[in-house]
């Protein structure tokens, strides 16, 4: 959801503001404003020329327009002047008692608007909403493009005073999860705060990596569960099993390798390695051009092994599976609303 409230040239510098966000100035030969999408990107060594589109998630437009025009709450209490039909029911004005904490003081009555918060689930389900809308455009941002990214700016910070660690149990929910399958962009970074109240800071989250990482240990728990009896007949097969697993669960982009040093497996902008000691390392492309040898995974003989017994655990799985990390990476900057 993308304001008209500004200017053009005040939008293209929020728009800059937030890609600063994710992509530092010096990593790049060139970062050129355009539309569709909103920037051209080229690395300053070798490397492609991709794109990055920006977006801006509120719950509401009435929403988006208290955040961006500035004045206009007290334009609504103290003149009833609204700038949208829409906004009169969902920003009407309320009396409230304000109490105080300290009980030595009265109780005093003061007009505000009040809304209701969505839940995790309402909030997951806009953001999914979003992302889908997105990828109808896909085709049209990539034309000349080695490749183009997805930045979602939140401007409703859902999860501020979660535990950090639990962003996946709390966000990847099945339509946000088939949203991300679905995307034709190669990464898709969500902005947003996280944090207990007193200690909140901007972060941005690579979905597309941490679906990775998570589906990596959500198939290695099934085999653990369901199949550690028969580890010898799997152990080789493994791997290749994942690779499979992704395409599976809805990853229609994802590739793979096996050479003499180890097998991968790429989703997006990243790869699981799992070399012949079976150490496992996440490798981030950086937007760099993907590794020729890298090939789109296929279904071989091994799709038969998805069979009752597998999705039954699978669906175990998606009950009793909470995956827990700190994937996300602080803002190259501060953010100032432009």
């Amino acid at each position: 959801m993308k304001m008209s409230t500004k200017t053009p040239d005040e939008k293209k510098k929020r728009e800059r503001a937030i890609l600063d966000l994710v992509y530092s100035d010096e990593s790049f030969a060139s970062i050129t404003p355009d539309e569709e999408p909103d920037f051209k990107l080229k690395h300053k060594f070798d490397g492609p020329e991709f794109g990055v589109e920006v977006t801006e998630f509120y719950f509401s437009e009435s929403r988006a327009r208290i955040i961006n025009i500035p004045g206009y709450v007290s334009e609504i209490i103290s003149k009833g002047e609204y700038k949208h039909k829409d906004d009169i029911t969902s920003l009407g004005v309320k009396e409230l008692t304000l109490i105080p904490g300290d009980k030595r003081k009265s109780q005093r009555k003061i007009r505000g608007i009040l809304q209701e918060q969505p839940n995790i689930d309402k909030y997951v389900d806009k953001v999914s909403k979003l992302i889908k809308n997105k990828n109808k455009k896909v085709s049209k941002y990539v034309d000349g493009l080695d490749h183009v990214n997805l930045i979602i700016f939140d401007y409703e910070n859902g999860l501020i005073n979660a535990p950090t660690d639990k962003f996946h149990f709390y966000f990847f929910k099945p339509k946000l999860e088939k949203a991300l399958t679905n995307s034709g962009f190669r990464e898709i970074f969500f902005v947003t705060k996280i944090g207990s109240f007193q200690s909140l800071r901007y972060v941005y989250i690579p979905l597309k990596m941490l679906f990775l990482v998570a589906e990596a240990y959500r198939f290695s728990f099934i085999m653990v569960k369901g199949y550690s009896g028969e580890s010898q007949k799997y152990t080789d097969k493994e791997p290749a099993l994942f690779a499979e697993f992704l395409k599976w669960r809805g990853a229609k982009d994802s590739q793979c390798k096996d050479n003499s040093t180890g097998y991968e497996v790429a989703y997006g902008n990243s790869g699981i390695f799992i070399a012949k000691d079976n150490k496992v390392s996440i490798r981030d492309y950086n937007d760099y051009s993907l590794p020729n040898d890298l090939t789109l995974v296929n279904n071989t003989e091994l799709s038969r092994f998805f069979d009752k017994k597998f999705r039954k655990i699978f669906n175990e799985s998606k009950k009793t599976y909470i995956f827990s990390t700190e994937l996300h990476f602080n803002t190259k900057k501060n953010f100032r609303n432009h």
